[in-house]
């Protein structure tokens, strides 16, 4: 994929982010408006996939309050998926973490997408502070991860569905093992704890 391409994709992708905003303001399609914002997403993985593959994948630390963080993210997720419960968990978040809001937003935006179409109710965004790492965790009330992509772990692409790439969890990977500080670096991991449970942790 040459830089053309990449232009022409990251074009595509604003502009079904752009549909999507507006079949939002109208308030009687949000299936459309899902579909929509799946398709960014993709496209968004997409470009990723190329950055890496060119090795012009960075990252571009911030000051984030990690709260607030998942507050924009969830009101957005409400939007799309109103039969359910999205709550957000961050009475132990620390105020102030370091990394880069894009690549991250890209990364949760996919778990919490999965997580919100297999959840039967509802889905908990949570931050919290363990071993010295920020824990960015995506829990839901569905049937869990299948065994082959608990066992591939996010080092491989894994679909969820007929419908998926796999790319999603991959990815995640890949952006969090590229925040580093000292000797440490990010990493996700994937369980089954009454439903899937993502956790991306952060040095």
């Amino acid at each position: 994929m040459n830089d053309l391409y990449a232009a022409v994709i990251h074009d595509v992708k604003n502009q079904l982010a752009e549909l999507s905003l507006r079949l939002g303001e109208r308030g009687d399609a949000q299936k459309e408006m899902e579909i929509a914002m799946s398709a960014s997403r993709r496209l968004s993985e997409m470009l990723l996939v190329h950055r890496q593959e060119n090795d012009s994948l960075t990252v571009h630390s911030d000051s984030i309050n990690p709260a607030d963080f998942l507050t924009i993210m969830s009101a957005e997720y409400r939007e799309l998926f109103p039969h359910l419960l999205i709550e957000v968990t961050d009475e132990d978040a620390p105020s102030i973490a370091f990394f880069d809001d894009s690549l991250i937003r890209v990364a949760l935006a996919n778990a919490i997408h999965n997580a919100c179409r297999i959840a039967r109710s509802k889905v908990r965004l949570s931050a919290y502070e363990q071993d010295k790492m920020l824990v960015l965790e995506v829990a839901d009330d569905g049937p869990g991860y299948p065994d082959k992509l608990l066992a591939a772990g996010g080092l491989a692409p894994v679909p969820l569905s007929g419908r998926g790439t796999g790319l999603g969890l991959y990815l995640a990977g890949k952006i969090a093992a590229l925040h580093r500080f000292d000797d440490r670096h990010g990493s996700i991991e994937l369980s089954n704890s009454g439903g899937a449970v993502f956790r991306m942790l952060l040095p």
